[in-house]
């Protein structure tokens, strides 16, 4: 009678402690292996498609291969005031595949300096070179003479250099080489 009644016991403790496991799944934006950003049912997305449109909404369900959610969007309208002001527009519910993702937005309050994703380097050659061409016509010099064209060559290749910062440091986060998206 003992061993019946451990065993229904036992029986009753396993199936309340799987009852109440929390159900559903989560999809895991990782940095190199590493989760920097997870999405359960609730949670506001943003991210761009594969047809590279940005879409944002609240997810509704992660399942093993797939993602729905409730997709709105923002506009930019007039009030009847003539201030602008935020209008939400409703789209409905969007399903995809988590291979469909092509980036994720940075979170809200990210600072993205112009050093680190290179205007500062695009605004200064471009404006170096720009002010030396207009000098060289003021003064009636020539303006592709031998020590003049290292000084052009030169903000040309600042401007080049802070193209290539730009294109490393995105404001956003591409999946691909570092970034990657898992449903756990």
């Amino acid at each position: 009678m003992k061993k019946i009644q451990i065993i229904s016991w036992l029986l009753i403790l396993f199936a309340a402690s799987s009852s109440f496991a929390q159900g559903g799944k989560l999809l895991a934006l990782k940095d190199r292996g590493v989760i920097v950003k997870s999405f359960t049912k609730g949670d506001y997305i943003n991210f761009q498609f594969s047809n590279h449109q940005w879409i944002t909404g609240y997810v509704n369900e992660i399942k093993d291969d797939s993602v729905h959610i409730h997709q709105f969007a923002l506009q930019t309208i007039m009030t009847g005031y003539g201030t602008m002001g935020q209008d939400t527009l409703q789209l409905g519910n969007f399903t995809f595949h988590k291979s469909e993702i092509l980036a994720f937005a940075h979170e809200r309050g990210h600072y993205n300096s112009v050093f680190s994703n290179g205007a500062f380097l695009m605004t200064a050659g471009a404006g170096y070179s720009l002010l030396n061409i207009t000098n060289s016509l003021l003064k009636n010099d020539i303006v592709f003479s031998a020590t003049n064209i290292t000084k052009i060559g030169a903000g040309v290749a600042t401007w080049f250099l802070g193209k290539l910062q730009h294109k490393a440091h995105p404001n956003y986060r591409p999946i691909g080489k570092r970034f990657s998206v898992e449903i756990i």
